[in-house]
């Protein structure tokens, strides 16, 4: 096998490994345990950015959407 062909294989075997866990499911109680005030902290941040700037809120969810749903 030439050592660029080898090179690829190894790279697409990478790859495969790679997106099986990607794949994993988002938990809802995934800090529970490291991090409990994640949900107060992450409230508290959005609050303060929608008081200094009220656009904030459509740029928050656009982000989250191009985060989240957009395979």
């Amino acid at each position: 096998m030439a050592p660029s062909s080898f090179s690829f294989c190894y790279s697409a075997v990478v790859l495969l490994c790679l997106c099986t866990v990607a794949s994993a499911q988002l938990s809802p109680t995934f800090y529970n345990t490291s991090c409990p005030n994640v949900l107060s902290t992450i409230q508290t941040g959005i609050q303060a950015a929608l008081q200094a700037d009220s656009r904030m809120g459509a740029s928050l969810l656009r982000m989250h959407f191009h985060d989240c749903f957009v395979q």
